[in-house]
């Protein structure tokens, strides 16, 4: 009966004791993941839009600074909404970027010949969007840590915290520099 349920959960025993992970199993849950990641990033991107859509962004809104356009709407109360939804947008540009790393990291292939450019265009994004907030820096640090250009991380780490409002986390990577 133990060996049945071993079984169905994905794990049989090996000589010694020790359970051994079926890699069909690891296939279906990499699947799984992969799926979640997919259907994720098609969330945000449809939030985006109806973001955008609700407020009459302009439609190359994130290639510019944001600020420009929010500084010239008239009526403080919409102004205040403006601003609440270029957070908003902020936040799913950050997740979206997140979405792409995870991708990319947990990939089929050599971790060395990893593309993180689709996280990093996001993070881009978010940090045009709203240039006061550390997160997309603080995101782009990690990205370059593990592309290897520790001075370019540097520069992001301290970016994120040298920011308006700073990415807290980004302390503790201080010993590292």
């Amino acid at each position: 009966m133990r060996s049945a349920a071993m079984e169905a959960n994905g794990n049989v025993p090996s000589q010694g004791g020790k359970r051994v992970v079926r890699r069909d199993k690891i296939h279906k849950i990499r699947s799984v993941f992969k799926s979640f990641l997919s259907e994720a990033t098609g969330f945000y991107h449809e939030l985006i839009l109806k973001i955008k859509a609700r407020y009459l962004f302009p439609v190359d809104y994130f290639s510019h600074q944001g600020e420009d356009f929010l500084g010239s709407i008239e009526d403080k109360t919409k102004s205040v909404d403006l601003r609440k939804a270029q957070v908003f947008c902020h936040r799913c540009l950050i997740y979206l970027g997140d979405l792409a790393h995870y991708k990319e990291h947990y990939g089929e292939g050599e971790s060395s010949g990893r593309d993180f450019s689709v996280a990093a265009s996001y993070y881009v994004q978010a940090a045009s969007l709203w240039p006061s907030s550390g997160n997309p820096h603080h995101q782009l640090a990690i990205l370059e840590t593990y592309m290897g250009d520790e001075l370019v991380a540097d520069y992001r780490y301290f970016r994120s915290l040298a920011v308006e409002i700073p990415f807290s986390t980004a302390r503790q990577f201080d010993y590292y520099i």
